[in-house]
């Protein structure tokens, strides 16, 4: 596990978020599979905590999440503070890989036991994610609302259809997550 010092720009990039989403839509689509968490809310929260991926976290090092690097980390981190002193926040190889983990942190302890990945509706799972206490920034009490603002200007639920689609086509009983019964969600939701 390496950890870097960056020394260039807070935001490096000067992407569009339109061209962000033409970038990530695709990765998201794949993490989000079958996980019941919804390919908008991933990319809805990517464009607000990576300032349209034009941060150094984001554009650099394919973290659009902001995760820090916490002491079960293995992976290689990064701190913009000359001192090194952190905090450090992971360096993840893929935009691919990024999607993944983020994926699968939303399905763990805390958005478990909410249900995240069990809500329908993106303003469900964001309004769970909210009440898990995902955010703890200054707009930790309007986090599901300006997400899901971004979701509806960007018409990102084109991406939920997409994966609902794709999810039909791969799934033996041709039905999409969110289409099975509840009892298979929940367990699916406990058990992976």
């Amino acid at each position: 596990m390496a950890k870097k010092i960056y020394k260039g720009s807070q935001r490096p990039g000067n992407l569009t978020v339109t061209q962000l989403i033409s970038k990530i839509g695709p990765y998201a689509v794949r993490a989000c599979m079958n996980t019941g968490i919804l390919a908008s809310v991933a990319i809805g929260q990517a464009i607000k905590e990576s300032a349209n991926g034009n941060d150094y976290k984001a554009f650099v090092f394919n973290n659009y999440f902001g995760h820090m690097a916490s002491g079960s980390w293995s992976g290689d981190s990064v701190t913009a503070k000359q001192s090194g002193a952190g905090p450090y926040w992971r360096i993840y190889p893929t935009i691919e890989a990024a999607f993944e983990a983020h994926v699968k942190n939303l399905q763990q302890g805390r958005y478990k036991l909410q249900g995240v990945a069990l809500k329908k509706t993106p303003l469900a799972q964001l309004n769970a994610l909210q009440k898990a206490g995902y955010n703890v920034g200054a707009d930790k009490h309007t986090y599901a609302t300006a997400i899901n603002k971004i979701i509806n200007t960007y018409n990102l639920d084109e991406f939920d259809n997409r994966m609902l689609a794709m999810e039909r086509q791969s799934n033996p009983n041709g039905l999409a997550f969110r289409e099975q019964d509840g009892i298979t969600r929940a367990l699916r939701n406990l058990f992976g």
